[in-house]
């Protein structure tokens, strides 16, 4: 028992000195930012959130053909915080989407309440965001207009 013993001791001490740095977190990569709302959510509202697209959707079924999605954002405060995990590459529509209650997931239950868009407004043309390896692009702000808000049918002709 004593060689083992004799023998371990080394080798655990030869391992926690490679070990020196600790555990490095991993790192975000994706995009994030805030969403500030404009005027107030329809009584009707199951969430909002921001999806990321890496081709500007041409029909109302690409919609729910996102790369990814972010958390749920609270709909009834001022501003809200997001986060969206993406694999590197370029995203070229970046929308705030509101959903309505106690409805299945169609272009119908949703709404465009507005897209990333270099922060000139709700609905200018929208600017495409490059998200790198292991790297947050952040600050990317959007507004979310509620008394504005476009059906899908709207959004995608405004894209266009």
């Amino acid at each position: 028992m004593k060689k083992v013993t004799i023998l371990l001791v080394p080798a655990f001490a030869l391992a926690l000195s490679a070990c020196d740095e600790g555990l490095e977190p991993v790192p975000f990569q994706g995009v994030s930012g805030g969403v500030t709302y404009s005027g107030s959510p329809p009584g009707s509202t199951e969430w909002v959130r921001v999806a990321a697209f890496v081709d500007l959707p041409q029909t109302e079924i690409d919609l729910l053909n996102f790369a990814a999605i972010s958390n749920e954002l609270i709909p009834l405060a001022d501003s809200a915080k997001y986060v969206v995990d993406l694999n590197t590459g370029v995203y070229r529509w970046l929308p705030v989407v509101w959903k309505k209650a106690d409805t299945p997931l169609s272009p119908d239950a949703l709404r465009i309440l507005g897209w990333y868009n270099g922060g000139s407004g709700s609905f200018d043309t929208p600017r495409p965001v490059a998200v790198e390896a292991n790297k947050e692009t952040g600050d990317i702000d959007l507004i979310a207009d509620y008394e504005n808000a476009m059906t899908v049918e709207e959004a995608l002709e405004a894209i266009r």
